[in-house]
């Protein structure tokens, strides 16, 4: 764990979830890619994802914003899917889920 972190300041789950920019891993595989290229961060949370083992896989990082499925708020289906959206799924708008076509 990082010596500057701020965990007085957080609470218990943000503890367990926050990680520093230099301990960074793919949140799917729970592993650091030989190529750290292949890591995209979500806009929201920032967490890290490996860039082929999204659904879809992406070769390369999109521009304009990349957001991981668990920070979408789907305001078409209202998070109906959300119990069948998988942690691999990602988005581009943070207001439509993978399901509801935003990528």
């Amino acid at each position: 764990f990082c010596a500057n972190a701020p965990i007085h300041s957080m609470t218990e789950s943000s503890v367990s979830g926050w990680r520093c920019p230099n301990c960074k891993i793919c949140e799917l595989s729970a592993e650091v890619p030989a190529d750290e290229t292949k890591l995209i961060y979500c806009e929201m949370c920032d967490r890290a994802f490996t860039l082929d083992l999204l659904e879809p896989p992406l070769k390369t990082a999109p521009s304009g914003l990349w957001i991981c499925g668990q920070c979408v708020d789907c305001k078409v289906c209202d998070n109906a899917y959300e119990h069948k959206t998988s942690r691999r799924h990602w988005s581009n708008d943070p207001e439509k889920c993978f399901r509801c076509g935003s990528c």
